[in-house]
């Protein structure tokens, strides 16, 4: 019997894990802006940053953005930034240092602002949140006309193998691994499915770019850990459960998919990032 989603149980796993990984995921990727996080910059350039904009952050994070936008904000702008992770929050106050920034703990499905926003950016939170249309839907309420929506995504699995090298055997050998619905990190990765979804929620002038970034893994064995130790953290209780033999199953068939990219004894993976924007009419 397939274990049914539930979107409350799952946020507040999601919300115990990203409190726990917020500091490696800080210092280790999105603080040096690599693989994934050179979009950062892309993601800001994008948006049009004006020097009295009022800013949201959704999903913020420990504040990468946030502290790229702040760098074109003047002391008559606003910056905030949202995430649902206490530990994020807590770096992203220590990182950013604009006397106008606000760090809340919110969850992005119950906003609750009584003013308007500018532009609205959200880096690698879209496929995250339970109910997309419920979160565009919202942001567009709290979006000033002409606002603009920027968002990234990562690309399909075949696009990004850092993710399905490992996810893929783990998929194979243990179906049940998840309930059936879970937002996936792949969601979007299809630019079709993520411009409907935008054009589904009202939004305009949906533009949607695709750019291809690296990330060096280091051997196969510290990439192995590296990902068992984060992406995999919330699941690695359950494939150890299975047993030695189909976790050992599992890493053959990972260091089997992840070999193709070895040069040099090092994994160089290619990463395919989604960047979207879109514009926000009101009447």
């Amino acid at each position: 019997m397939k274990v049914q989603f539930d979107p409350i149980q799952y946020k507040k796993i999601t919300k115990t894990n990203w409190n726990a990984a917020a500091p490696d995921y800080h210092y280790n990727w999105a603080k040096k802006q690599i693989g994934p996080f050179k979009s950062t910059k892309e993601l800001v350039s994008e948006s049009h940053i004006q020097p009295t904009d009022s800013v949201l952050d959704l999903a913020c994070g420990t504040g990468v953005v946030s502290k790229e936008v702040s760098q074109y904000l003047s002391s008559d702008a606003s910056l905030v930034g949202i995430d649902l992770s206490r530990t994020a929050l807590t770096i992203a106050r220590k990182s950013v240092q604009y006397s106008n920034a606000t760090f809340l703990e919110m969850d992005a499905e119950n906003m609750g602002f009584n003013f308007m926003f500018d532009k609205v950016l959200c880096q690698y939170g879209l496929m995250f949140f339970p109910n997309v249309k419920k979160v565009l839907n919202s942001i567009k309420r709290i979006m000033r006309s002409n606002a603009k929506l920027v968002l990234a995504v990562h690309g399909l699995p075949d696009k990004v193998p850092y993710f399905s090298s490992v996810m893929g055997p783990i998929l194979k050998y243990i179906p049940d691994i998840r309930p059936e619905g879970t937002p996936t990190v792949h969601r979007f990765g299809n630019p079709n499915d993520l411009q409907d979804e935008l054009l589904c929620a009202g939004f305009s002038d949906v533009l949607i770019k695709q750019y291809n970034f690296s990330y060096n893994a280091g051997t196969f064995e510290e990439y192995w850990q590296d990902y068992m130790h984060s992406t995999a953290n919330l699941m690695k209780p359950k494939i150890e459960s299975q047993g030695a033999d189909v976790v050992s199953t599992i890493k053959k068939e990972s260091q089997k998919n992840a070999s193709r990219y070895i040069k040099n004894g090092s994994i160089t993976f290619p990463w395919r990032v989604l960047l979207a924007s879109a514009n926000s009419s009101r009447f």
